[in-house]
């Protein structure tokens, strides 16, 4: 799914992010969502501007919600976020890779992620009118034990690419790895090129794993 965000975009870094989990919080008003069915868990995947929240409805009614967005009360910022967590009935695996691509590069994943998310009724991409390359995508998928997604957020001015990986189980369920690799969890899916640790040079791109499966921007 494709939205057109007709609000201004305002330029973020990836030092400006902080990420947060909490139970039975609703996100804060997004500009545009779509809603995911994996199987164990319904998802709602929001754009909150240059940023995004991610709804779980668990079984027996509880919702939890990933935020990853600036100014968030509490929230930790993206260096020091929990690789994996045990909390809220929950077993919770997050990663996040920032790449300084250039603006070119970050211009050309814009149009991939145009491409790839467009038509997936499993994703979401956002563009905001006026800034070229500005967009933020997101893409869930089930997994054995649950579901997983991933989101990008790119901020052309500084040349920025930031690539959040999740992925979540109920506890008492085995999970095998989680989404930076490490043993323990299941991984969201294999790193883009061009994302430091990754081997490549290439500027970043969205990995085509098939799935299974809807006033101011919010940096």
């Amino acid at each position: 799914m494709r939205a057109l965000i007709d609000v201004p975009f305002r330029d973020a870094a990836a030092t400006d992010l902080a990420w947060a989990l909490e139970p039975d919080a609703a996100p804060s008003a997004g500009l545009a969502h779509v809603d995911v069915v994996t199987g164990a868990f319904d998802l709602r995947l929001h754009v909150l501007g240059a940023s995004h929240a991610v709804e779980l409805l668990v079984p027996g009614g509880r919702r939890v919600t990933e935020t990853v967005a600036c100014g968030i009360a509490g929230g930790v910022a993206l260096d020091r976020a929990p690789g994996r967590i045990d909390a809220h009935g929950l077993r919770y695996a997050f990663s996040a890779d920032v790449e300084t691509a250039g603006t070119a590069a970050v211009v050309a994943l814009a149009d991939e992620l145009h491409r790839t998310l467009t038509e997936d009724p499993a994703g979401i991409v956002a563009t905001f009118p006026g800034a070229p390359g500005a967009a933020t995508g997101l893409r869930a998928h089930a997994t054995a034990d649950g579901a997983a997604w991933d989101t990008w957020h790119l901020y052309p001015e500084r040349g920025e690419v930031v690539r959040t990986r999740s992925s979540v189980a109920l506890l008492g369920h085995h999970v095998a790895v989680d989404p930076a690799g490490t043993p323990g969890t299941r991984a969201a899916g294999p790193a883009p090129t061009g994302v430091p640790g990754s081997g490549h040079a290439a500027p970043p791109t969205v990995d085509d794993r098939p799935l299974t499966t809807t006033g101011e921007a919010r940096r």
